[in-house]
């Protein structure tokens, strides 16, 4: 008796584990297929009309400053050049405070050139965010119509084929949904 139930319970075992052999072996001989789409990053910037139009327009914002700038150094350089031709008129004391007070004109201009040019750069940032934010929303919408499961930068990889890449395909539809960014 007791052999039997040994006999039962070790066939009982041996056609479990083999079933569960079998199971994972079909699962493992599935063709696992995923959806994969590649994308140019910097094509698509280089081409996009939003990102264009804040490109230029913080070009020239930065053009504008820099000549503002260049023309306060101007009157800083003149007031310094108008002190040293008075060295020998002014007494010590009154060269020495003209001095230090040219010397915090110039160090306040720094600051403030400094100030300015980092509030341009966060106002790019943010933009820029703005537009890569919306581009995310494209490549998820283009991912979801063509069941693609993941999406990687072409930047990230060696050989890319072409029916895989949805540059083109973005560019046109960031174009479309955003064709200029506002900076606010």
């Amino acid at each position: 008796m007791q052999k039997t139930f040994f006999l039962i319970i070790f066939t009982f075992f041996f056609t479990l584990v083999q079933s569960q052999e079998k199971t994972e072996l079909k699962l493992n001989n599935q063709n696992f297929k995923a959806g994969i789409g590649v994308v140019d990053m910097k094509k698509i910037l280089a081409q996009s009309t939003a990102y264009q139009t804040l490109v230029d327009e913080f070009e020239e914002k930065r053009r504008k400053h820099r000549n503002r700038f260049t023309k306060q150094e101007d009157v800083v350089r003149d007031e310094e050049s108008k002190l040293l031709k008075q060295k020998n008129i002014l007494s010590k004391e009154v060269y020495a405070q003209k001095i230090k007070d040219l010397n915090k004109k110039i160090n306040e201009l720094k600051s403030k050139q400094a100030m300015d040019a980092q509030k341009f750069e966060r106002e790019f940032e943010i933009s820029t965010n703005k537009i890569q934010g919306a581009l995310v929303d494209v490549l998820s919408s283009i991912a979801s119509k063509n069941e693609l499961d993941l999406v990687l930068a072409k930047s990230q990889l060696l050989l890319v084929g072409k029916d895989i890449d949805l540059t083109d395909q973005a560019i046109k539809e960031l174009n479309k949904i955003l064709p200029k960014i506002s900076k606010n």
